[in-house]
C-alpha cells in the first residue's frame, strides 16, 4: 500500500512540526546571494496577492514520520533559512534540531546578531540571521509597516510542496535519488551521506560513531578552509567543499565528472571503515597532508611541483605510499631537478623558454628559502596560485605603451626626476656629458604645445634614455624576474630606477613580492651597488652567477 502524501501546506501549518534534520544532511550553508533571493521572492509577492494571487510556491519540503518527529530528508535549507526569519520576526516557529549538533536546538531557540563560532552551522546561521536584520532594516526605511505584511506573506500565503514518504521507504535512499542529479548538493555532500547513513552503525554504537565522524568531517573542512593550507594542495582548483579533494585522493579519481568519487564510494562494502580503521583511509590521508605542510622542506618542495604543473596533489600521494620516508623526499628533488641544467640557464630566453624560465625562476625563490634553514620564512602558495604570474624584464625592452601626449609629459618628467637623483663624481666624464644632454633635450621636449609619439625627436629621446639607464631588449634570463600580472602591468616597461620605486612602494602596501624578485631590484646580489639607478650587464652577470649558486646548492 502507498503510504505516501502530496499536499499543499502553508508556514503557519508547519508551526506545530518538530523537524529532525540527519546525521546524512549537509550542514546549513545559505550564503546571502540565496537569502536575499527568497526574502526579495515573497516580498514581491505582497502586491500580487492584492492582485488576485492565491499564494507564493516555495519547492519540495521531503520528510518522513518517525518517533512523532519529521526526519527532513530534502529542504533544510530553505525550512531554515524561513526558521532564522521567523527568529528574527519574534514570532512562532517551528522546531529544527540537528542530529549531529549538541546544543542545537537551544542555538535555534536563541539566536541573536551576535556572531557564534562553535561550529560550522552555527557560524552560517548567525551569518544568515545578519543578512535578514540588514534585509528588513533597509525595507523599513522605505515602508515602516514592512515587518507585519511580510509576516501575513509568510506564513499565510507562502506554502511548500509537502511530500511525505511511507514508513517502508528508505531515507537515504530517497535523499540520494533525489540529489544525486541536482546542482545544489556537492559530490562531497553525497559522500557524506553514505557515511553517516544508520544503517552502518550497531545500534548502541549508532549516534556516538555518527557524531565522531560528523565532527572529524566539519574539522577537515574548517582546517582545508585555511587558504594557505588549500593552495598548497590544490593550485587553482576550489569548490565549495574542499574536502573532496580527500575523497579524490583515496579514489584516484578525476574530478571533471561531478560525481566520479560519489559512485566510487557506493561500491565499498563497509564504507565507515575506510574513514580510520584500514590500512589506507580517509584520515590518514588527511594527517598526512597536514604533516607536509608543517614540515617546512616537503612544504616547499610539493608547492612548487603542484605551482608548476609538474605533479599534482594524486600524483603526490600515489608517489608518497610508494616509498619509504627518506626516498620519498628524495624522489621529490629529483622530479624538480630533473630537467634543470645549470649550464644552460644562462641561455635561456624570454621568447624561445618562457615556460623554463619561469619554473627556474620561481625555483629560484624557494631555493634562497630552503638554502637558509634558519629562516623561518615561506614561500606564499597561497598568493601566488590564487593570482596569475608573469616574467617582467628587469631593465625595460624599449618602451611601446607611449601613445597619448599626456601619458609621454608623465613619463618625461619621471625620467628627469631621476636623472636629477643620480650623483656622478667625475664632472667630465662621458655618463655626465649624456646626463645633461639628456636632460636638456627632454626639457626641450616638454616645451613643445604637443608631443608626438611618432615623433623622430621623441623616439630619439626614449632610445637615449633607456640606453642611459641599461642595456634594453635583453630578454635572457638575467634580465627577468617574477611577478603578479596585476603589479607587472602597473610597471608598464618602465626605466629600471622607476620599476625599483614602484616595486618598493607595493610592497609596503603589503604586495606579494617574491622575495628574489624584491632582492634583484634592491640590486642585492649586484657587487657593485654604486649607484641604485642603473641595470647594467654587470648587475645581469652577477644576477646569473647567484642563480646558478643557489640551484646548485640546492
Amino acid at each position: 500500500m502507498d503510504e505516501t502524501k502530496i499536499e499543499l501546506k502553508s508556514i503557519n501549518e508547519l508551526l506545530e512540526c518538530s523537524f529532525l534534520i540527519p546525521s546524512y544532511q549537509r550542514g546549513y550553508r545559505w550564503d546571502k546571494r540565496q537569502i536575499v533571493e527568497l526574502l526579495n521572492d515573497i516580498f514581491e509577492f505582497i502586491p500580487q496577492k492584492a492582485e488576485g494571487k492565491e499564494f507564493y510556491c516555495l519547492q519540495p519540503i521531503i520528510v518522513k514520520v518517525k518517533d512523532g518527529l519529521f526526519k527532513l530528508i530534502d529542504g533544510q535549507q530553505r525550512l531554515t533559512t524561513i526558521y532564522i526569519i521567523l527568529s528574527y520576526l519574534k514570532k512562532k516557529k517551528f522546531s529544527i534540531e540537528f542530529e549531529t549538533r549538541e546544543r542545537s536546538k537551544d542555538f535555534l531557540q536563541n539566536i541573536s546578531e551576535e556572531m557564534n563560532e562553535d561550529n560550522i552551522d552555527f557560524y552560517h546561521i548567525s551569518n544568515a540571521y545578519t543578512f535578514i536584520q540588514e534585509w528588513f532594516e533597509v525595507k523599513e526605511q522605505e515602508e515602516a509597516t514592512i515587518v507585519d505584511e511580510f509576516y501575513i506573506c509568510l506564513g499565510k500565503y507562502t506554502k511548500v510542496i509537502w511530500y511525505e514518504i511511507g514508513p517502508d521507504e528508505v531515507e537515504i535512499d530517497v535523499f540520494t535519488r533525489i540529489n544525486s542529479g541536482k546542482i545544489p548538493l556537492t559530490e562531497a555532500e553525497l559522500i557524506k551521506a553514505l557515511f553517516l547513513n544508520s544503517d552502518n552503525f550497531e545500534e548502541e554504537e549508532k549516534n556516538l560513531k555518527q557524531i565522531e565522524i560528523a565532527k572529524e568531517w566539519d574539522e577537515m573542512e574548517f582546517e582545508l578552509q585555511n587558504d594557505e593550507f588549500w593552495y598548497f594542495l590544490a593550485k587553482d582548483k576550489d569548490c565549495p567543499t574542499r574536502i573532496n579533494l580527500l575523497f579524490e585522493i583515496f579514489a584516484n579519481t578525476d574530478s571533471s565528472d561531478a560525481i566520479t568519487a560519489y559512485n566510487f564510494f557506493t561500491n565499498i562494502e563497509d564504507i565507515v571503515s575506510v574513514w580510520s580503521e584500514e590500512d589506507e583511509n580517509i584520515k590518514k590521508i588527511f594527517l598526512s597532508l597536514k604533516h607536509w605542510f608543517a614540515d617546512r622542506e616537503l612544504y616547499h618542495l610539493i608547492g612548487y611541483l603542484i605551482a608548476t604543473d609538474k605533479m599534482n596533489i594524486k600524483e603526490i600521494y600515489q608517489l608518497f605510499q610508494e616509498q619509504r620516508k627518506s626516498d620519498f623526499r628524495n624522489e621529490l628533488y629529483s622530479r624538480i631537478k630533473g630537467d634543470l641544467d645549470l649550464e644552460k640557464i644562462g641561455e635561456l630566453d624570454y621568447n624561445y623558454n618562457y615556460t623554463q624560465v619561469f619554473r627556474v625562476l620561481l625555483l629560484f625563490n624557494i631555493a634562497t628559502i630552503l638554502n637558509n634553514s634558519n629562516s623561518y620564512v615561506r614561500f606564499a602558495y597561497d598568493k601566488f596560485n590564487a593570482e596569475s604570474w608573469s616574467l617582467e624584464h628587469i631593465h625595460a625592452q624599449q618602451d611601446k605603451g607611449l601613445r597619448s601626449d599626456d601619458i609621454i609629459r608623465k613619463w618625461l618628467k619621471e625620467v628627469k626626476h631621476q636623472i636629477r637623483k643620480i650623483r656622478i663624481e667625475n664632472k667630465r666624464g662621458e655618463k655626465h656629458k649624456a646626463k645633461s644632454e639628456l636632460t636638456n633635450e627632454i626639457n626641450e621636449l616638454l616645451s613643445f604645445e604637443k608631443i608626438d609619439s611618432d615623433d623622430e625627436l621623441f623616439l630619439d629621446v626614449q632610445n637615449k634614455v633607456f640606453d642611459f639607464f641599461g642595456e634594453p631588449d635583453v630578454n635572457t634570463i638575467d634580465n627577468l624576474a617574477l611577478l603578479s600580472t596585476d603589479v607587472n602591468s602597473s610597471l608598464s616597461n618602465n626605466i629600471f630606477p622607476l620599476k625599483r620605486e614602484i616595486l618598493i612602494a607595493k610592497d609596503k602596501m603589503g604586495e606579494f613580492i617574491p622575495i628574489c624578485t624584491k632582492n634583484v631590484f634592491l640590486k642585492y646580489y649586484s657587487k657593485d651597488i654604486d649607484d641604485l639607478h642603473f641595470w647594467n650587464s654587470n648587475d645581469r652577470e652577477d644576477y646569473l652567477e647567484e642563480i646558478k649558486r643557489v640551484l646548485n646548492k640546492f
